[in-house]
């Protein structure tokens, strides 16, 4: 047992050893705090406006997703983090001067922030899930309107057998003109939501020119050429299914029209209604499959004062199917540009009139480079070949053009604005 006398100074002891001890714990961990501060990567902020991630808009329309964010979340709230790390922070309390170790700054207080956002690679580009798009407008009162868009075109080409007849070809140039507008509706969503539909309302006017200009001696001068000349008329609705594993399922009804617009009368009509179903499949991050089938039921009416063969032969009801596979291959930092090579097969089975009975089958194959000058306007180099070939009742009706090869070669320049 200590005696009386010794208490006191054990005490004191004790005090001077606790003080020690709690100061430099303290040191040790302001110097633990102000090292991991300094050296702290900035934790992205979700609440902050985003920043949009300039991309391709050719690619975000193409894959119907939102560009990332990603990158401008990082961006903005990098500079919130650095301003905090270089505050004024207040000199610790004192403490008596015989104790006092080497004073140590004060940590500052870690921001609150939200976890990060991650995003997932669905091939050609990143998507994130935000509350607000980067037009600052928030995701549902955007998709509760409607959308609304005006589009117009140029397109001239040489087409290597424009009268579409076995021989002899005769090629010629060709210059088109087109605008259309249309309306997308809201989302519809189905059941528990795995399935969804968007009806969207189009209409789309076109003139095409033959012969405006020659490439070659043997191209078809104006006044031969201007035979071909035509305006066609399309008025359609359709409502787009949609699934989460991203098929697509378009039902359409559709109303064509072709036009003699120099003496105002009607050549062909016809009411349409169709079925298509497409899926885009990602290969990897720069590339992408697309097929797409589609079935179409044209209730027809031909109205013309002469023939020409091979042109407008499509007399009577008929019954389409095709098929068609792409990939899409974005090029450049930025996705601006993209190739698009594709392969197609249709087959045409005519019900009504003198074509009943008769089949018509076309192969088509292409490509085309697609620059994305403005976010409104792109530029379009293609080239296609297509070859035709028909049944034994089409090459007894048809004749010479019961069967052709041509080559489409050419350039657009289209733009679209939406509102």
């Amino acid at each position: 047992m200590l005696s009386n006398h010794c208490r006191p100074s054990c005490l004191n002891s004790r005090v001077v050893f606790s003080g020690l001890a709690r100061l430099g714990l303290i040191s040790l961990l302001g110097w633990v705090f102000t090292g991991l501060l300094t050296g702290q990567t900035p934790i992205t902020d979700v609440n902050v406006s985003p920043v949009p991630e300039r991309r391709s808009a050719l690619l975000s329309e193409l894959f119907d997703k939102p560009p990332s964010v990603a990158d401008g979340l990082l961006e903005s709230n990098a500079s919130r983090v650095d301003q905090a790390a270089g505050a004024v922070v207040p000199s610790p309390k004192s403490v008596p001067e015989a104790l006092q170790p080497t004073p140590a700054p004060k940590p500052n207080p870690t921001p609150k922030v939200a976890e990060p956002v991650k995003a997932q690679p669905v091939g050609v580009q990143e998507l994130v899930d935000v509350d607000a798009p980067p037009s600052g407008e928030l995701a549902t009162e955007s998709e509760s309107k409607i959308q609304m868009a005006i589009n117009g075109g140029v397109r001239t080409y040489r087409s290597t057998n424009v009268t579409r007849v076995s021989g002899p070809k005769q090629p010629a140039t060709a210059f088109e003109l087109s605008a259309g507008a249309n309306a997308v509706f809201p989302e519809v969503k189905l059941g528990s939501s795995v399935i969804s539909f968007t009806p969207t309302v189009t209409v789309m006017a076109q003139r095409a020119y033959f012969g405006q200009y020659k490439l070659s001696p043997t191209d078809w001068a104006k006044q031969d050429a201007r035979i071909l000349d035509y305006e066609f008329r399309l008025a359609s609705f359709a409502a787009e299914f949609s699934a989460k594993d991203d098929w697509t399922v378009t039902l359409t009804a559709e109303y064509d029209e072709l036009r003699n617009f120099y003496e105002g009368s009607k050549l062909y009509h016809a009411f349409v209604p169709s079925v298509g179903i497409s899926k885009i499949i990602p290969l990897r991050k720069d590339l992408a499959l697309m097929l797409d089938t589609r079935l179409r039921y044209a209730l027809s009416k031909t109205v013309l004062k002469y023939k020409v063969p091979g042109v407008f032969d499509d007399d009577g009801d008929n019954l389409q199917t095709s098929f068609n596979v792409s990939l899409m291959r974005p090029m450049g930092k930025e996705g601006k540009l993209l190739l698009m090579p594709s392969v197609g097969f249709g087959r045409t089975g005519y019900l009504k009139n003198e074509a009943t009975g008769r089949a018509d089958y076309l192969l088509l194959a292409g490509i085309s480079a697609s620059y994305q000058m403005q976010a409104w306007l792109s530029l379009q180099a293609f080239a296609n070949f297509s070859h035709k070939f028909t049944n034994e009742k089409g090459e007894t009706q048809l004749g010479a053009a019961a069967s052709f090869d041509n080559w489409d070669i050419g350039i657009a320049l289209s733009g679209n604005h939406a509102f």
